[in-house]
């Protein structure tokens, strides 16, 4: 544990830094502007080094610059570390480092995150405790923290979650938490979706380094598409393709630029099953019926029930009877009021 008293401390070390840091990037404006990452992270281990002094707590000879090998870049006595992040733009936001701390060092207990705004008409440095300036999770090639430095009281990601950064960091799947957050958030919210890279290696259904067109999918892999938006996403059902359409990209890695045309393209349709309609009835109906068998499969599919749980989980417990149900309030949205087992060769209870 970190005692009070080093923790003032450390505060006033940080506070002797910074000022010699944003007297320095206003005096040599055009030198802070140029500075590479690594120029940086020299930059302040530097001055972090000539505010040590020969003090109780933090010392010259202890400060140590490790950026590329562990987290955070610049460690100051055993248990106090600073991370170096900036941006050449003229705002106080950025993205940070990994939401998995697979290289952090196991001594430090306190990390400040040093940020350099190299942008605008004069260079600044703000520093923060690390945890007090995280708000969001952005996605590059892995989850990663999004950094605001103006952020205020309660409006980190961990306020947001409610679970303290200590707590998230250290339970041992970080990213399903994460995950489980923003699903959740998506379904209060409506119309957004988690993109997440699976942190399971052997999971098949991740998305694969390269974005599809779907006019380049076989007819087998559209049909079998089309059936699992229909279980996941029954709102296309009145024309609603915006889930869907961020489904396909996210979890599947496909693009459809027009989602209409694999549901409804044709206008009406005047026979069903081979029998003749009285009444014409809206193209949907017809793709619903034609993509009966896989849809039946895929309710009774152990292995599509995370999508559902995930994606649709006002199927559960009973999905089969719940699907009909969600089917038959969308159709009726299209003007469909009769039973939809009477669209099928054979009901599905």
């Amino acid at each position: 544990m970190v005692g009070d008293i080093q923790l003032r401390a450390f505060q006033q070390l940080i506070d002797s830094v910074l000022v010699t840091l944003n007297e320095r990037a206003a005096k040599e404006t055009e030198k802070f502007k140029g500075m590479s990452p690594s120029d940086l992270e020299v930059e302040v281990f530097r001055a972090i080094q000539d505010a040590c002094g020969e003090g109780p707590f933090f010392q010259k000879n202890e400060v140590r610059l490790v950026s590329g090998m562990r987290f955070p870049d610049i460690l100051v006595g055993r248990n106090f570390g600073v991370e170096v992040k900036s941006t050449n733009k003229d705002h106080w936001t950025s993205t940070g480092s990994s939401i998995v701390e697979t290289t952090r060092d196991k001594e430090v207990k306190v990390i400040y995150l040093m940020f350099a705004k190299l942008g605008g008409r004069t260079p600044g440095f703000r520093c923060r405790p690390y945890q007090d300036v995280l708000s969001e999770i952005a996605v590059t090639h892995s989850p990663r923290y999004r950094i605001d430095m103006s952020l205020g009281v309660g409006e980190t990601i961990f306020d947001k979650m409610g679970i303290s950064y200590e707590k998230l960091r250290s339970c041992g799947n970080p990213i399903a938490a994460v995950q489980g957050y923003y699903k959740n958030k998506a379904f209060v919210e409506g119309h957004q979706m988690p993109w997440w890279i699976s942190d399971d290696k052997t999971d098949e259904s991740s998305v694969g380094m390269n974005i599809r067109s779907w006019r380049i999918l076989s007819a087998n892999e559209k049909s079998l598409l089309v059936a699992q938006l229909l279980v996941l996403f029954p709102e296309v059902i009145f024309g609603d393709y915006e889930n869907a359409a961020m489904w396909l990209v996210s979890v599947r890695g496909v693009v459809c630029t027009n989602l209409r045309d694999p549901f409804s393209a044709g206008g009406q349709v005047r026979q069903l099953n081979g029998v003749m309609l009285d009444t014409p009835m809206p193209h949907i109906v017809k793709t619903i019926s034609d993509k009966y068998p896989l849809i039946v499969s895929l309710l009774k599919d152990k292995d599509f029930l995370d999508q559902i749980s995930a994606f649709n989980p006002g199927l559960l417990p009973d999905v089969a009877s719940r699907w009909i149900e969600q089917i038959q309030s969308s159709l009726s949205r299209v003007g469909v009021n009769m039973p939809v087992n009477y669209l099928f060769e054979e009901g599905l209870m």
